[in-house]
């Protein structure tokens, strides 16, 4: 019998109340369902929503996996039955495959054991099953050396984006602020890659090398599924990047839901030749000259736009919590309104972005441009903000039925803007006083 036929519907636990997190929190909300959150971190605006029963301090699994899977078997205990466990990151997902045996019997985990949820997060072997399915998709090249580069560099077709080989490489052992906090990097020329590499080499040897298609964030578009555990779609829906953090090769901070037919069919046979069940995000970019829809990554787990597909009908951690108690659930088709926008808003990245043109453009020297120019150019980046934000939208952290994280976020950007205009202040002071003296 299952436990909605019994009547209490096991609890749910989110690995870190990120944007991410807190999407699956507020997309259950409502159903009766108990949901509780991990963080290593004090200071997350997610932390605080209203929809987590309780928010759990536990060891980070990047850091010290070993003592957050100690920390997970004794919780454990506390629960009257065993919860289901969301993975946000991708570095919860190798956790949870590496400490599958050791969780299995106290959490209701989202993979089987040995499943192929690894071989989809290497870029270099998902390309690979894209050539056999004839999908397209970039040329590809692993370099390990400045000989592999050089090589690389005689038959790959420039510009290229290096990148690492799995997302999570750049993200754990310090490497993220030694790389720039940036996943990836766009070089134009043999000499530009020769030069990134060099540069990139002593702190990780091995790079992937893509093939760039060119084009705009609006041209990065996505299927979003879940996959039954008996292989068959539970629902699924589309949406295209409208704007991204950095521009090009960041993440997406206005996602917009819109029908892309094209890359359905596509994206479920990829997921069906791995033998995957489960929750998938699968990325392409259109190239626009040849008209073709390139396979860029696949994201195996939630993703912090997925709440988006609630304002199409689709609620993707609903279909995930339903097939991994045994609810048996009719598959969902998403309806769209081509007269409406459906957009998912990452508020902090978007102020940031848009902060960072303004403050450029008023402390431009009085020279450079006539004040009207000035004038003009922020009035169009604000004209283009508001054009975003029209339509059915969801925040990333702003809600008025959960407040505090919205609340606590712009708090804290406010902080840091503070923080950040006194330092430049600073700066021009003691430039001033150089020069003065100079």
């Amino acid at each position: 019998m299952t436990a909605e036929a019994q009547g209490a519907r096991p609890p749910v636990l989110v690995m870190n109340p990120y944007y991410s997190g807190l999407g699956i929190a507020r997309s259950l909300r409502g159903t009766g369902i108990s949901v509780y959150a991990l963080t290593s971190e004090r200071d997350v605006p997610g932390a605080r929503s209203r929809h987590f029963e309780k928010v759990f301090r536990a060891p980070n699994g990047r850091d010290e996996p070993e003592a957050l899977c100690q920390f997970l078997v004794e919780k454990a205990s506390g629960f009257r039955s065993p919860p289901v466990l969301f993975p946000t990151r991708d570095l919860d997902v190798i956790f949870l495959d590496r400490y599958h045996d050791a969780l299995a019997s106290d959490y209701l985990l989202p993979q089987p054991r040995g499943s192929p949820i690894l071989r989809m997060m290497d870029k270099l072997e998902l390309a690979g099953v894209a050539r056999k399915l004839q999908l397209p998709a970039p040329e590809t090249a692993i370099c390990e050396t400045v000989a592999d580069v050089e090589q690389a560099c005689l038959r790959m077709p420039f510009p290229v984006i290096a990148k690492p080989r799995f997302a999570y490489q750049w993200r754990s052992g310090g490497l993220w602020e030694k790389v720039g906090a940036q996943k990836a990097f766009v070089s134009a020329t043999p000499d530009e890659l020769l030069r990134l590499y060099l540069r990139l080499a002593p702190l990780t040897p091995e790079i992937l090398l893509q093939e760039y298609i060119p084009g705009e964030d609006t041209d990065i578009v996505v299927c979003c599924a879940y996959i039954g555990r008996d292989g068959e779609p539970k629902g699924y829906f589309t949406g295209r990047k409208l704007r991204q953090c950095p521009p090009l090769v960041g993440t997406g901070s206005v996602v917009e839901a819109r029908e892309c037919s094209a890359i359905v069919a596509p994206s479920m046979a990829l997921l069906k030749s791995f033998g995957y069940s489960g929750i998938a995000e699968v990325e392409y970019k259109y190239h626009r000259a040849r008209g073709t829809y390139y396979l860029i990554e696949i994201n195996p787990r939630h993703w912090d736009q997925h709440e988006l597909g609630m304002l199409t009908g689709v609620n993707i951690t609903w279909l995930a919590y339903a097939d991994m108690i045994g609810l048996s659930q009719s598959p969902t088709f998403p309806a769209y309104d081509p007269t409406r926008s459906y957009l998912w808003v990452a508020e902090p990245e978007l102020a940031w972005d848009f902060g960072k043109i303004i403050a450029a453009e008023m402390t431009r020297p009085r020279e450079a441009e006539p004040k009207r120019g000035r004038l003009a150019a922020i009035f169009a980046a604000c004209k283009e903000v508001r054009k975003l934000l029209d339509g059915r939208r969801i925040f990333a952290y702003a809600s008025i039925s959960d407040p505090l994280p919205g609340l606590y976020s712009g708090w804290r950007m406010a902080k840091d803007a503070w923080r950040a205009s006194w330092n430049r202040v600073r700066r021009l002071r003691v430039a001033s006083r150089g020069a003065t003296n100079g």
